[in-house]
């Protein structure tokens, strides 16, 4: 196979179960969850009541009406205090299967992906199409009685996988945030342009009141854009500054690629005062805006 692949290894995975669970889910999260069925998915925010981001989970139908939710990462204790918050006397209990589960980003074709999938009883396995490093690819949710030995298995399929560092510079070249880095706590949703994780049609949940004013106002004020410097060092919230000296935004993470002397940064922009391509300077670094 010619597959590129890097695992999540500091993902959170939690089991969603119990005859309350679809309901619950569906109003707690910003996704619509109603008629999601095996072996379908969708990718789903838990948020504030003020619109800001607690988690954000590719959830995952089962066979048995249950449903598994992955996150990137972040803090454990308080991603399931989150997701559970308003569990009162509904019927659903989460669990803890973070050690149960291998996620795994694959760039290959669905044919690559399904062929890795039969080696771990491909009934048994969940994959999402995803486009995190800007390539056609899949998240997978591989059953792990042991991780390690799962991303044994899959390294001798596919050889040695990305390394962190690369993974971070490929998915910020591309321009694709991911939780916990860029969507967190400290952003609205809707200012990451992450649509594909809400539904606008389906009623009330958590935070819905803030996204869709936010959608029919069409104005936030800041916004998630991607910022390229040349040079190779900034540090987070550095103050990214306009031609005439004024402070337009600042840095929400960046990666610096040492062979081009390049560094490439999410930042959060103060909408309506800067443009596309438009140049900038950070910490002494020239560069520029270029939109997600």
């Amino acid at each position: 196979m010619s597959a590129r692949w890097y695992p999540l290894s500091q993902a959170v995975v939690c089991k969603a179960s119990g005859k309350d669970a679809r309901r619950y889910l569906n109003n707690r999260l910003s996704n619509d969850l109603r008629s999601l069925a095996y072996p379908g998915s969708a990718l789903a925010a838990a948020l504030t009541a003020q619109g800001k981001v607690q988690g954000l989970y590719t959830v995952f139908a089962t066979r048995d009406e249950a449903f598994l939710l992955a996150c990137d990462g972040g803090a454990r204790q308080a991603l399931f205090a989150a997701l559970g918050k308003f569990i009162v006397a509904d019927r659903v209990s989460l669990e803890d299967v973070s050690n149960a589960w291998a996620f795994v980003h694959l760039i290959a074709s669905e044919e690559e992906a399904r062929s890795l999938a039969q080696l771990f009883g491909s009934e048994g396995v969940y994959m999402r199409l995803s486009r995190r490093l800007g390539e056609p690819g899949f998240d997978l949710l591989l059953p792990s009685p042991s991780i390690e030995e799962t991303l044994r298995v899959v390294g001798d399929r596919l050889g040695t996988p990305m390394t962190s560092a690369d993974y971070q510079l490929t998915r910020l070249r591309q321009g694709q945030p991911t939780f916990p880095d860029e969507i967190n706590e400290g952003v609205v949703l809707t200012e990451c342009g992450t649509r594909d994780a809400v539904s606008f049609t389906k009623g009330c949940y958590v935070g819905q009141e803030v996204i869709e004013r936010s959608d029919a106002i069409g104005k936030l004020p800041r916004t998630l854009e991607r910022v390229v410097l040349s040079g190779t060092h900034t540090t987070l919230g550095a103050p990214i500054v306009n031609a005439r000296g004024e402070t337009i935004g600042k840095i929400a993470s960046y990666a610096a690629d040492e062979t081009s002397a390049t560094t490439y940064a999410f930042a959060l922009m103060r909408t309506g005062v800067y443009s596309a391509d438009e140049q900038i300077a950070c910490e002494g670094l020239q560069g520029y805006i270029t939109k997600i």
